[in-house]
């Protein structure tokens, strides 16, 4: 499996990561729910650690995204506002 980074600074000053895999991708079905708390994919997964992502980058007035590659894969993108200085920071 291939992971790809990139970190960029978008129109709307906010900086994104993005990972992107070459595995079998995320059934369309399931890309509204990934999210949600206890949803899971796998067989013994508990369903929180995307769930806890999101509360996450939620609380820094953030966004989490995911979708498939038109391809192979799917990507998983995150964004947060750009700070200026730290009187800038959500209190």
């Amino acid at each position: 499996m291939e992971w790809k980074r990139w970190p960029t600074i978008n129109a709307e000053q906010r900086v994104e990561i993005s990972v992107s895999d070459s595995g079998p991708g995320v059934p369309r079905e399931k890309l509204p729910r990934l999210f949600e708390s206890f949803f899971t994919t796998k067989e013994n997964g508990m369903g929180l650690g995307l769930a806890i992502a999101r509360s996450i980058i939620d609380a820094h007035e953030g966004r989490i995204f995911a979708e498939n590659n038109s391809d192979v894969g799917a990507t998983f993108r995150f964004n947060l506002p750009v700070r200026q200085s730290p009187d800038d920071a959500i209190s």
